[in-house]
């Protein structure tokens, strides 16, 4: 206790060297006058916004008028999207007016309180002061004043999420007319929920169009010429605004006055915190940071860690979170299921935003808005840094979180100057050679208090990781070693350790079973990985176990899973080595509750297949509840258990069965409600998917069908019906020769054919009237379409594809009826030379070709035709006639790749024309000798990447290369195995403010 005494007296004693200030205070009551809000508007600076009004609008004087009790509709979304702004234009919408005998307007604000909120409807809707009222009288006074009447209540701003102080003012606001509706305006959803009576209006982000309206008003004067370089970047500053407009309302108020060109490149290239002169975005979204509770804050601001745009996976930031003691288990939950919660809180605060679903319909990926992630760098900027090698001596000391960018240029015998940062918690490299990461500086090795570390694709790793004794993260993922150092048992408070895509890993520590604290050993892709360690079940800890490989010696068998409690996700390997029913159930696996699960069997000549085999994966039965997902390989039963379609498995949305060519029948997968992946390969002996119909009850929920190598498959069902697929979305059909067609599929909007088909398939496509994608490949004795596969499709597909077509001569001139078509590829297809001038002419509305293979392919005629071209990739052809002239008409074009042109020499004349370029990649041209002068001139150009272009590589060395001059300006440049950046990255550290959070860290 003494020495815990005299440790905190001398963080005490450094908190005032340090000049810290506490920033955690007592709340102010009342409302900040910055954010008082009335409903004046001026609606000539509104865009964008008459679809959400007039929904609105439309239920409030239609649907709601109609209702007896209190109708709540909730306005929900990020800080600065305009909520405010919506509810003013409702409440001042002529019908809204006519229609409602009173209307009120409240800004409520953070802080929930009964009486003042009464008072400020009260006084709103008598015009009279309230001043000297207690509670009780306001109360009787409101009753009375709503009691009968029609009236619309606008709450704004309100971040109140106790159930109970809500229910106490809408029991005041229930005595209103029929049709009374209140309109909430809020960020967090939870709110929404808790006082809405209508599903939430989630609001959307403005369009670019829309945002730029905003931005034009504010940024040029009502009569003023607009300067078109600054138009152009411009509209990549609004672009930056991400469908914010007060973003857009802000930055263009800051460039009003500003006719520079490098002016607004600044703004363009700078971070909204550090932008001097913005005072709105910034105190807006701060808002929501400190309205979060402390431990979300840490949470929150440790996402500043991943670079901007980046996604962020759920599972990783939980682990992350909780490896640096952030979030901990409860008496209730565990860690991970605290870290879900957090998730969830800061996704309900619009702090993230899902980007992807898994597997399983959950959350699986997460994305914060640009301005959300400036908010969590201006916050976490004295502890959290993204910064490269080169930047390290300048960083602070303070700093705890670290994120390094290698260049691949960098020198193993660089030194990495991490000497200064003493109390470094996390350490994550990120590497542009993934191929060759090289080694892990011994200057981390020598970070002791590291918590975490993450490095992906190092050759070895050194024996000296055992030193790191507080280590409970580590990722080094993609490596390329074939065995890991002993040392890496002595890490005693490992909890995590990733090994993920090591492909070449062969062998793993026999001692790694002292590893008592371990929770997650991932193994994904470890192929060349033979045997995990003996006695693996000795780490009773281990939630999570990607994969298991069964061995004939006692420590290997699948026993050893058996007092695991694993979840999650699990790979059993080798299953032909269990022997009996008694062997297969002492692994438990009802007992666990996974979510994904593969059973696989590997064969060779000398096996011999087991006759129990049913009964063994009978035995294998798992906890059925949970599992989203299950899969199973080389299994050579003829028929597979009851429990693969039994309904217990109402979760599972994926099945896959692959290589079980015994197999007679199918599992009943009508019994499987939730089904969404089917993947069924290698199955010789399949006539049909469905013997008998299911007519009315067939998958409803399958959207993505994976049909390959069923040599024998006819049809998907005996019978066929209308409502067999209802949902289908995606079908892969590959290497299947006798399918004689499609049944109707009405959702089908993608359908990709690989490899040789029966000649009857196509006549079953046209049927397909909303299919949106359709790709064939691999078919060498293909030589030309039939008239009919593209009929009717004139308004539905948008993206079509030819792929390694050898003997295809001549693209369809069905494309003609294209007319939605914006994507077209075609790739080795070496006898097409040519799109005619015909159908160029039609497709008004391609915005992506891709040219790859066709050995002499000729550009010269129609492409002047493609008024909407955004992408070109123009690859492996011999020779490409007509190129210069094509391109000079291309003048839409964003990006423009050219790869393995072996006599390209030049660009054409009229380079500088493509004034919307974004991206420029030159890939495999040899004779390609310089750059355009007028490259120069491009100002928007983002990205240039050269390789394997010898001259030109040389021309353009940073500094010294004759064309560096006209290239200097682009913000990211990858010259074959050098990247020279310039903000691209985020890179510099963060020094701000809020950095109290993480003092005791």
């Amino acid at each position: 206790m003494r020495r815990i005494r005299e440790r905190l007296d001398q963080i005490a004693f450094e908190k005032s060297g340090f000049h810290l200030t506490e920033m955690v205070r007592e709340r102010r009551g009342g409302v900040l006058e910055w954010r008082q809000t009335t409903s004046i508007i001026n609606q000539t600076l509104v865009h964008g916004r008459d679809e959400d009004k007039d929904k609105i609008v439309d239920f409030l004087i239609g649907d709601a008028a109609k209702l007896e009790n209190l109708s709540v509709y909730p306005i929900v979304g990020l800080g600065g999207l305009g909520k405010t702004v919506l509810a003013k234009l409702i409440f001042n919408h002529e019908s809204i007016v006519n229609h409602f005998e009173l209307r009120i307007w409240v800004y409520v604000s953070e802080e929930f309180n009964l009486k003042r909120i009464v008072k400020s409807i009260l006084e709103t809707a008598t015009k009279k002061s309230c001043k000297d009222l207690d509670l009780e009288t306001l109360q009787i006074k409101l009753q009375k004043v709503l009691r009968t009447k029609r009236y619309l209540l606008i709450l704004d701003d309100v971040w109140n999420d106790k159930q109970e102080k809500w229910y106490d003012l809408k029991s005041l606001l229930v005595c209103g007319g029929k049709g009374s509706s209140v309109l909430v305006t809020t960020r967090l959803a939870k709110v929404g929920q808790i006082m809405g009576t209508m599903p939430l209006h989630d609001l959307s982000r403005l369009s670019d169009k829309d945002c730029w309206k905003l931005f034009k008003q504010r940024a040029f004067g009502p009569n003023e010429v607009e300067q078109e370089e600054l138009v152009v970047i411009g509209k990549e500053i609004v672009n930056k605004c991400g469908g914010v407009p007060l973003a857009a309302i802000a930055l263009g108020s800051l460039l009003r006055f500003k006719r520079e060109e490098k002016e607004w490149l600044y703004v363009k290239k700078s971070k909204l915190w550090s932008l001097q002169g913005e005072n709105s975005v910034m105190p807006a979204l701060r808002l929501s940071y400190f309205n979060l509770p402390i431990k979300l804050r840490q949470c929150f601001s440790f996402c500043a860690l991943f670079p901007k745009g980046e996604t962020i996976s759920k599972k990783m930031i939980i682990e992350l979170w909780i490896c640096n003691g952030f979030i901990s288990s409860n008496q209730m939950l565990e860690a991970e299921d605290v870290g879900h919660e957090v998730c969830n809180e800061l996704y309900w605060r619009s702090l993230f935003q899902h980007t992807e679903t898994g597997e399983f319909g959950q959350s699986a990926v997460f994305k914060m808005h640009d301005f959300v992630h400036d908010l969590a760098e201006s916050v976490a900027r004295e502890v959290c840094c993204i910064t490269d090698y080169n930047d390290l001596p300048t960083m602070s000391e303070s700093i705890r979180h670290l994120l390094v960018y290698k260049p691949k240029s960098f020198e193993e015998t660089d030194s990495l100057h991490l000497h200064h940062v003493n109390s470094l918690k996390t350490y994550m490299e990120w590497n542009f050679d993934v191929f060759d990461a090289g080694q892990l500086s011994p200057q981390v090795l020598e970070c002791y208090s590291l918590r975490v570390l993450l490095m992906n694709g190092l050759n070895n790793l050194s024996t000296s990781i055992g030193r790191l004794k507080y280590l409970r993260y580590l990722d080094i993922s993609g490596g390329h070693f074939d065995t890991l150092p002993k040392s890496i048992c002595k890490l005693c408070n490992l909890e995590v350790l990733n090994l993920d895509h090591c492909y070449f890993l062969q062998k793993l520590p026999d001692s790694l079973t002292r590893l008592k604290a371990l929770r997650q050993l991932s193994l994904i892709d470890c192929d060349s990985l033979t045997s995990l360690p003996p006695h693996i079940g000795k780490l009773t800890s281990l939630k999570t176990l990607s994969k298991y490989i069964v061995g004939n010696e006692k420590g290997f068998k699948l026993e050893e899973l058996g007092q695991l409690n694993l979840k999650g996700e699990l790979h059993i390997k080798n299953l032909e080595r269990v022997k009996s029913v008694t062997d297969a159930k002492k692994a438990n696996m009802s007992r666990k509750k996974l979510n994904q699960l593969w059973l696989s069997w590997e064969r060779n000549e000398a096996s011999q297949l087991e006759e129990n085999i049913e009964q063994i994966l009978e035995a294998l039965q798992p906890y059925t509840q949970q599992l989203h997902s299950f899969g199973v390989g080389g299994y050579t039963g003829a028929r597979f258990p009851q429990w693969i379609s039994s309904p217990s498995l109402k979760d599972l949305s994926s099945l896959e069965l692959v290589d079980c060519k015994n197999c007679l029948n199918f599992p009943e997968l009508q019994r499987l409600p939730s089904l969404k992946y089917l993947r069924i390969s290698n199955m010789i002996h399949i006539t049909y998917l469905f013997e008998v119909s299911y007519d009315g009850e067939g998958l409803m929920a399958l959207k993505s069908l994976f049909l390959e190598k069923l040599p024998s498959l006819i049809k998907l069902s005996r019978e066929e019906t209308k409502n067999m697929f209802p949902s289908l979305k995606a079908l892969e059909i590959t290497e299947c020769p006798n399918l004689l067609g499609l049944p109707w599929l009405p959702s089908l909007s993608g359908l990709y054919i690989n490899g040789k088909y029966n000649q009857e398939l196509p006549s079953s496509i046209h049927k397909l009237g909303n299919l949106e994608s359709l790709h064939f490949s691999n078919n060498e004795d293909l030589i030309y379409f039939s008239e009919g596969v593209l009929q009717n499709m004139a308004s539905s597909v948008k993206t079509l594809g030819f792929h390694h077509h050898s003997e295809l001569k001549i693209v369809p001139a069905q494309l003609i009826h294209l007319h939605a078509l914006e994507e077209l590829y075609i790739d080795n297809c070496r006898n097409i030379n040519s799109l005619s001038n015909e159908v160029l002419q039609e497709l008004h509305s391609l915005k992506v070709l891709d040219i790859l293979g066709c050995h002499k392919f000729n550009m010269s005629l129609g492409f002047q035709y493609l008024t909407c071209l955004k992408t070109l990739a123009i690859g492996s052809c011999s020779e490409v006639e007509g190129f210069h002239k094509a391109l000079q008409h291309m003048t839409t074009l964003r990006s423009l790749t050219l790869s393995d042109l072996p006599n390209l020499e030049s660009f054409p004349e009229g380079f500088e024309n493509l004034t919307l370029l974004r991206e420029l990649m030159i890939y495999m041209c040899p004779k390609l000798a310089s750059l355009p002068t007028n490259i120069q001139h491009l100002s928007g150009l983002e990205k240039l990447s050269i390789y394997s272009c010898p001259e030109l590589e040389k021309r353009c060395q940073k500094e010294i290369g004759k064309d560096w001059p006209k290239i200097a300006h682009v913000e990211y440049i990858d010259i074959q195995n050098e990247e020279v950046m310039y903000g691209g990255h985020g890179g510099g550290y963060f020094d701000g403010d809020a950095g109290f959070l993480w003092s005791s860290l």
